[in-house]
């Protein structure tokens, strides 16, 4: 008895470190020059941020974890770790019920170039 529940508790130790090793290596941080752009905060009609990458315009998911200090109306070189999360994010904003679905990206750091 004793060497089943062993033996369980190891099949299910390693289960879970596999997972966990496979998460971290699917998410690999990059690094680029990019285009921050604040358009303003979602509850008086903004948009928040985006971000451009090669001509690319990509969502952070975690927009809100950015410094205040970005919150500056236009645009702004930066350099930016991202980790590309694979799946898009549509945010309504002001009246619009038009779709801004881009592709989403989870902002590891951002510096101002």
């Amino acid at each position: 008895m004793k060497c089943k529940l062993v033996l369980l508790a190891i099949i299910g130790f390693s289960a879970f470190f596999f997972t966990s090793c496979q998460d971290t290596m699917q998410q690999d941080s990059e690094t680029a020059e990019a285009t921050l752009v604040w358009s303003g905060e979602y509850m008086v009609d903004g948009c928040g941020f985006e971000v451009i990458i090669n001509d690319k315009k990509y969502k952070p998911e975690n927009e809100d974890d950015i410094d205040e200090s970005f919150k500056v109306e236009g645009q702004m070189p930066v350099i930016i770790e991202f980790v590309r999360l694979g799946e898009q994010i549509d945010r309504r904003c002001g009246l619009s019920t038009q779709s801004r679905a881009m592709d989403g990206i989870r902002v590891v750091s951002v510096k101002k170039k």
